[in-house]
């Protein structure tokens, strides 16, 4: 401490002087270390370095009382010129191939907590645990950049999507910026044995092959299965129609509100028609208590019915539904007015490298015409088109539509989100005992709109029209 007090009296805390106190900037290329357990935070301060690999530095803060660092902290270390030790990079889709907006990025100080399996009330910022450092978001082409890092070997990384989630160790050179190139090190896990993934519950339908898309955006095989077994994935039937062995009757599922909640989201796939014979008031009632405590849905087409007969008045309210599914034109013309419609136009732009593709449109197996004009208070249209016939009429309607649950509450107090797709996205792939070798055909660029809202529906509740905002540090 005599160290600092002199340099308070003599100095005025210069920042220039302080500088010849840091340790010399040396550059280098970063290493990967292999699977992590821990996490940390940082403040707004900086760290005088006394020498002596971190002992005996200190931490000072932004109001300028000095106190002694603690953990990985003490490894910030202060740059001159103007640099700085950053670490960047781009997170993908299991799959290694496609990149992912909105993903935590953040170095811990503390092991980060075991995250809790089924519907939690998640919010922004919390998930984000173990006390970070210095945190960022992925952009639209998935891209990151850390700023202020920890300078070593073994520093923890720990990528994150809800409750998607990978942690690594990289080695840190100080000063310099820190590529990460390897896409098998900053991509989200295949499976349980590399990181966290969400328990998910699919409902198959014969005519919208959703099921497909899930090994198409990397899942291992080993995490499908069926209710009771400890995959991450499990498959129900909506009854007579095929898809993985053992699968039980989706009224298992939708009649039982206690059963949802143990998973963290669901996708319920078009059974072809209304079918009133697998869902009943139970079933709606079920599924309305779980959206209301934080679960998450991902619906196309007939799926309709979980809004149109909901027992919420404020989700009937949203918008009117005739249904039937009437046809709508094709394309898909995104939104681009609110801040994430804008970044999922610039993603598929980015991700989708076919000449057919235009800005901002989106070419579906089939678009439907269920929806009328949404109460934009109550629903975020990402989506519209022309409707060509039927109940909901020849204006433009949403097209897809994410509604934040409890409906029309603040978002402060919404922890749910219900995802529609009025369309079919894939209408060619098999699904049946053997899932999900059928699933054969390249990612389309409804597919994609798929991949980019079915990882959106993890993320933490937010308003959409505003930037998302990185979790706090210290």
């Amino acid at each position: 401490m005599a160290l600092w007090s002199s340099m308070r009296a003599h100095l005025g805390l210069s920042c220039s002087f302080l500088a010849l106190f840091a340790m010399g900037c040396s550059a280098g290329k970063t290493d990967v270390e292999g699977d992590l357990d821990g996490s940390s935070p940082g403040d707004d301060g900086f760290v005088i370095d006394t020498g002596g690999g971190g002992d005996g530095d200190f931490d000072v803060p932004a109001d300028g009382t000095p106190g002694p660092c603690e953990g990985l902290r003490c490894q910030v270390k202060a740059c001159g010129g103007g640099a700085d030790t950053t670490v960047t990079g781009t997170v993908y889709a299991p799959n290694g191939t496609l990149p992912l907006y909105n993903v935590i990025v953040y170095v811990p100080n503390l092991t980060p907590l075991p995250l809790t399996k089924g519907v939690t009330c998640d919010k922004c910022g919390a998930l984000a645990s173990g006390d970070p450092i210095t945190t960022a978001l992925t952009d639209y082409k998935g891209n990151f950049t850390l700023k202020g890092v920890p300078v070593g070997s073994g520093i923890p990384l720990v990528i994150q999507l809800g409750k998607w989630r990978r942690q690594v160790k990289i080695t840190v050179n100080e000063c310099v910026e820190n590529k990460l190139t390897d896409k098998n090190l900053t991509r989200l896990p295949k499976n349980q044995k590399e990181g966290d993934m969400p328990r998910i519950a699919v409902t198959v339908g014969g005519c919208d092959r959703l099921s497909c898309m899930l090994p198409k955006v990397g899942i291992d095989a080993s995490e499908f299965g069926v209710d009771g077994s400890p995959a991450a994935v499990h498959f129900y039937s909506p009854g007579g129609v095929s898809g993985p062995t053992g699968m039980k009757d989706a009224k298992v599922l939708w009649d039982n509100a206690a059963k949802l909640k143990e998973y963290d989201l669901a996708v319920f796939s078009c059974e072809c028609s209304e079918r009133p014979d697998t869902k009943s008031a139970t079933s709606f009632a079920a599924v309305d208590q779980y959206l209301k405590a934080g679960g998450r849905i991902f619906t196309t087409d007939f799926q309709y019915l979980w809004y149109k007969n909901s027992p919420d008045p404020a989700m009937k309210a949203v918008m009117p539904i005739p249904g039937g599914a009437p046809s709508g034109t094709n394309p898909v013309t995104l939104d681009t007015t609110f801040t994430k419609g804008k970044a999922l136009a610039d993603w598929l732009a980015f991700v989708d490298k076919t000449a057919a593709a235009a800005y901002g449109k989106v070419q579906c197996d089939y678009v439907f015409n269920n929806f009328s004009p949404a109460d934009k208070t109550k629903a975020q249209v990402w989506g519209h088109s022309i409707g060509t016939f039927g109940g909901a009429g020849t204006t433009d309607n949403p097209r897809f539509v994410t509604i934040n649950t409890p409906v029309g509450k603040p978002v402060e107090e919404q922890c749910g989100k219900a995802v529609h797709l009025d369309a079919h996205i894939n209408q060619t792939d098999a699904i049946d005992a053997t899932f999900p070798a059928g699933c054969k055909s390249a990612i389309k660029v409804g597919e994609e709109a798929f991949a980019f809202f079915f990882f959106d529906l993890a993320s933490c509740i937010q308003k959409d029209g505003e930037p998302p905002k990185p979790p706090p540090v210290k």
